[in-house]
């Protein structure tokens, strides 16, 4: 005989915003909140009958409804406010609510910029045989106009691609970086690999997305004496040029179409 195992249903990717109105300034929140509840819902598997299957769209609603009221700086408790409710619903014993605030910068009483996509990023790893400590950033979005080349690639038949000595290169630079020694400030010692990132990326001409990040590697290397080995993954974010001699305008050369995929992707260790 066979029975119903473990079991959920809910409603994802609930993008939910609200404006705090104060008297001198307006605050903001956006939330993307996922729900998945657990009950005694097993009729409905096996007879078809739906007497106690909340509908995922009133999940939805609820978020919408709830959040005029409950939904401020407090998100964490926005979501309990979410979870008791559910619970008091006929024959649901469980409810899982999860929430992801994305920021915003307040620039003046009402008005924001969008939060960066930039992380620090730390890993220790401890173990009879390890002790290891790693230190990191993750979506740090570059782009530069020029002193960016690509040329003498081997070609085949099926390349398409023309050489060219002066590019656009963009990437989100994703990098780990061992340390031999922990520095006695690691908040100072991530500025400022980051600030020789950045130096080395602006600063250099390369012939490729390899021939960059091993100067910035480098250069790291060399400032920060206490990192042993360093990691990159960039991915090369293309921005290819748009010809307009198709319609009868002088191309000049300036006006370009960004492809978020298919897309370069360079990965590579740099060993002391």
């Amino acid at each position: 005989m066979s029975r119903l195992g473990d079991n959920s249903w809910g409603k994802t990717s609930v993008r939910v915003s609200k404006i705090h109105r104060g008297d001198d300034e307006h605050g903001f929140s956006e939330l993307t909140v996922d729900v998945q509840l657990t009950g005694e819902v097993e009729d409905a598997y096996v007879r078809g009958d739906n007497a106690r299957v909340l509908p995922t769209d009133t999940m939805r609603n609820t978020v919408y409804a709830l959040a005029q009221d409950h939904l401020g700086d407090d998100v964490e408790g926005f979501g309990r406010t979410l979870a008791e409710h559910f619970l008091t619903r006929d024959g649901i014993n469980g409810a899982n609510v999860e929430l992801r605030e994305h920021r915003w910068q307040r620039v003046d009483p009402y008005g924001f910029v969008g939060g960066s996509s930039e992380r620090r990023t730390a890993r220790v790893v401890l173990g009879a045989d390890t002790d290891a400590t790693w230190a990191g950033v993750e979506g740090l979005v570059v782009l530069k106009t020029t002193k960016s080349a690509f040329r003498g690639y081997p070609k085949d038949e099926y390349t398409t691609l023309p050489e060219t000595d002066d590019r656009i290169l963009a990437t989100t630079i994703t990098s780990w970086w061992k340390y031999s020694r922990v520095p006695t400030d690691t908040t100072a010692t991530w500025n400022r690999v980051r600030e020789v990132m950045l130096e080395r990326f602006f600063g250099d001409w390369s012939a490729s997305v390899q021939h960059q990040g091993w100067m910035i590697g480098q250069a790291v290397l060399e400032a920060v004496p206490e990192i042993a080995e360093i990691e990159f993954r960039l991915p090369n974010q293309h921005h290819i040029g748009f010809d307009l001699t198709r319609f009868g305008m002088e191309d000049r050369h300036v006006v370009f179409q960004p492809t978020s995929e298919p897309y370069g992707d360079i990965r590579f260790r740099i060993v002391r």
